[in-house]
């Protein structure tokens, strides 16, 4: 009875390695081995019924596979690109999150500012590196030229063009003194 578990449990190896790749016969090893052992244990019983258990596992093999598909559970990464303009709203909020103004950075950090200030030098229109002095001029410039306060009476897309400039250029000289 032994050599026939033995023959009969070789075959369904053979089987699922030829339909599902060597990879998944090896990992059914431990179901096969329990098969042997039935069959070596109960023989003619099982003998008997192993068209009967072997729809069962095949059965169960696809139920499984189904429901690994719809498992909510199972990760799945999705990978978003990020702009710059996003991590300076992340660091922004986690500076607010945590009791601190953000400046530049999360409140404590030693190893100074995150975000690239080049940007800010070409809002008030002067070189990077410029002296406080030449940001400072820079910046009453264009403050005056577009302050809300000049163009009250203009259309409501034009003065909203403006208080968004002046919102801009404000902003650059906080980071920039």
């Amino acid at each position: 009875m032994i050599s026939i578990a033995l023959v009969l449990t070789a075959a369904i190896f053979l089987v699922i390695a030829i339909l599902f790749g060597m990879n998944r016969a090896i990992s059914a090893l431990p179901a096969l081995f329990f098969i042997m052992l039935l069959i070596s244990f109960f023989g003619v019983m099982v003998i008997q019924f192993f068209p009967v258990i072997l729809m069962f596992l095949v059965i169960r093999y696809f139920i499984n596979k189904f429901i690994n598909k719809k498992n909510p559970r199972k990760k799945t990464f999705y990978y978003q690109s990020y702009t710059q303009k996003d991590f300076e709203d992340m660091f922004r909020n986690q500076g607010n999150q945590y009791g601190g103004s953000y400046q530049g950075g999360y409140q404590n950090n030693p190893f100074g500012t995150f975000e690239d200030k080049s940007k800010y030098y070409a809002i008030l229109g002067v070189k990077e590196g410029s002296t406080p002095e030449e940001i400072k001029k820079a910046y009453r410039e264009l403050a005056k030229k577009h302050h809300p306060d000049r163009y009250a009476n203009a259309d409501a897309e034009i003065r909203e063009m403006h208080e968004r400039k002046f919102k801009e250029i404000n902003e650059a000289y906080e980071k920039l003194q």
